[in-house]
């Protein structure tokens, strides 16, 4: 099965970047030695290109989507000083699988991802409350978080492929314990 991961987590002025950098680090690296590099992410620096591309033509590019579910408005986004992500396969979601039966948000986690969807079935992405991340907690935020969130976005090549990784991550439950465990090996 081929995935493709994404985390991303706006670092705003009033942010330290460090700080930031170890809430997606916890939660990429939970339960495993940290081998993942989590870096600055070279679409920031488009951002303002994004920007101004908007105002000139009136239109939103790819990059302004990418940004926008982080970042209420454009008055905000100039606020965000660089993007945090960490990007990699289905390895890079080891630390969020151990942390959704940790925490014990099997289903809340189930009800996110496939609340998210996309309409062919092959994406979805979630908002990870930042604050909780740098604690080493799980939080799936119920409604705008003013200094934004983690965002995960998960791609796979289809829909099945996709309820099989969800099925991973968060496996069917009775009375919140899993029926069942799928192994990585078997994905």
């Amino acid at each position: 099965m081929k995935v493709q991961a994404v985390f991303y987590a706006p670092v705003f002025t009033t942010e330290d970047p460090e700080k930031v950098r170890q809430a997606v680090s916890n939660i990429v690296n939970y339960g495993r030695p940290k081998s993942e590099e989590i870096r600055p992410d070279t679409v920031f620096d488009a951002i303002s290109d994004a920007k101004q591309n908007e105002e000139n033509s009136g239109e939103a590019d790819e990059m302004n989507v990418l940004i926008n579910p982080f970042i209420s408005d454009a008055t905000s986004r100039q606020n965000v000083k660089q993007i945090i992500a960490a990007e990699g396969d289905l390895t890079l979601l080891s630390g969020i699988h151990y942390m959704i039966r940790k925490e014990e948000i099997i289903d809340t986690a189930k009800s996110a991802f496939l609340g998210n969807m996309s309409e062919d079935g092959c994406e979805t992405a979630v908002m990870l409350n930042k604050q909780a991340a740098f604690m080493k907690h799980l939080s799936f935020p119920a409604d705008f978080e003013p200094l934004g969130s983690v965002r995960l976005e998960i791609l796979t090549n289809t829909p099945e492929d996709m309820l099989k990784l969800i099925d991973w991550l968060t496996p069917p439950t009775k009375d919140g314990l899993p029926l069942f465990e799928l192994k990585m090996s078997e994905l």
